[in-house]
């Protein structure tokens, strides 16, 4: 009798123990969400500069979606941490997708795409950052890092399939067509989510989440990844100086160049399918690297990867002044940006998060975290702004100048970070403090 008792526990032990090990199956409504974001993410500029948009209105529209983007991603934050709801505001941001493609596909002039675009960043914010927060209600705290990795895994490969779907349909849909298609792909995902998810109406303070390193993102209109909430107020210590500064100047360079990048491609010659293509030769390059960099950094200070990753991203801009005179001179050149791009992200974005997790101590994480994200969101905006300026007021070759000038000169700040970390807390104590 002993021994039948013994044997049921133990059958209940694993069987407890297999649904544990078991991701959340909410994860996989993220697909169609992420393919359908994925493939608008190129459709949108496209569209806009074939309704007349000139570089300065791409940059505006660019810097007008980050910001809504921003204060969407805190407003919902907060508001869902007050109900102490997270399902309601998650099935928001997936139905808005459906809804503002459907809205953005009939809109006739720039300015309408423009405000329709920025009430569509708003909504999607939603969907940003409280999936994670809901990750964190229904998954053990032991296994954060591998579900946090997982869903963005799972999200980031659905990105590349949204690209590829475009490169393959932009020959026979016009935009307003492909935008339609991706509002009906991204439906079956609202489903998923309605049926799967579970509430956890626990709170859970958003200061204390940790960075994590062990991650496959995919950018969200090349937002900084990650986003969970603002500080209420700047507090920056002395010892990430040089990371902030590194980042301000990083992400005004890539605002004056990701924002004018396809604009002069299309002003170049280029097709929309080759655009395409190269969007997903980034992504693609992008979401095979992040976990093999994750593992590096075990055992590697993250700001030589950071020094590495700004470096690569500088030489990438740099590609795009090289005389085009040459037969096919301008498609090879997009081409080795466009890797470059992809390679130097998967460094940039995975040590920046490892160096704010290994420097900073459990109590500060979340302020400095979260101090990063507005940096950067700023940065980006500002230089979406001044690419748009400077490529309407002189030319691309400019932009271009100035966008890799700023991705080379991050790199003197995280110098001084090493040389900082050097004097006074060693490579390994950075590698093993969290």
């Amino acid at each position: 009798m002993k021994k039948k008792v013994a044997t049921s526990m133990q059958a209940r032990k694993t069987a407890l123990k297999g649904h544990n090990n078991q991701m959340p199956r909410w994860f996989y409504a993220f697909v169609p969400f992420k393919i359908a974001t994925g493939g608008s993410s190129q459709v949108i500029p496209l569209y806009a500069v074939d309704l007349g948009a000139g570089a300065g209105e791409v940059g505006l529209l660019n810097a007008l979606s980050t910001l809504a983007s921003t204060v969407g991603t805190v407003f919902w934050g907060r508001l869902s941490d007050k109900t102490l709801k997270r399902k309601v505001f998650i099935l928001m941001g997936l139905l808005s997708v459906s809804i503002f493609l459907t809205l953005l596909a009939f809109a006739e002039s720039f300015w309408a795409l423009l405000m329709i675009n920025a009430v569509y960043s708003f909504f999607l914010a939603s969907s940003v950052s409280i999936p994670i927060v809901l990750l964190f209600r229904n998954v053990r705290k032991t296994r954060w890092d591998e579900a946090v990795g997982k869903f963005n895994k799972i999200g980031g490969w659905a990105w590349v399939l949204g690209l590829l779907a475009g490169f393959a349909l932009i020959r026979f849909l016009s935009f307003r067509q492909l935008l339609f298609f991706f509002a009906i792909v991204n439906a079956p995902g609202f489903v998923v989510a309605l049926r799967t998810i579970r509430e956890a109406p626990v709170y859970l303070h958003r200061s204390n989440i940790k960075p994590f390193v062990i991650q496959v993102i995919q950018k969200g209109r090349y937002l900084p990844n990650f986003l969970v909430h603002l500080p209420t107020k700047l507090n920056v210590s002395p010892k990430f100086a040089g990371f902030y500064l590194s980042s301000i100047l990083f992400w005004v360079s890539s605002g004056m160049y990701v924002t004018q990048l396809p604009v002069f491609l299309i002003k170049s010659g280029l097709t929309s399918q080759e655009i395409f293509g190269l969007a997903l030769l980034n992504s693609s390059t992008s979401a095979m690297l992040y976990q093999r960099v994750g593992l590096k950094l075990k055992s590697r200070n993250p700001a030589l990867a950071l020094t590495q990753g700004y470096l690569f991203r500088g030489l990438g801009i740099l590609l795009l002044l090289l005389p085009s005179n040459v037969p096919y001179a301008l498609l090879i050149s997009a081409v080795g940006s466009y890797i470059l791009m992809g390679y130097s992200w998967s460094y940039i974005s995975v040590s920046s998060t490892s160096l704010i997790g290994r420097m900073s101590s459990p109590k500060e994480q979340g302020s400095v975290l979260a101090t990063a994200n507005l940096i950067n969101s700023s940065g980006f905006v500002l230089g979406s702004l001044a690419g748009g300026f400077v490529v309407s007021q002189v030319d691309f070759a400019l932009n271009f100048a100035i966008a890799s000038s700023m991705s080379l000169l991050a790199v003197v700040p995280v110098l001084s970070l090493i040389g900082f970390s050097f004097a006074f807390l060693t490579p390994s104590q950075i590698r093993r403090r969290n």
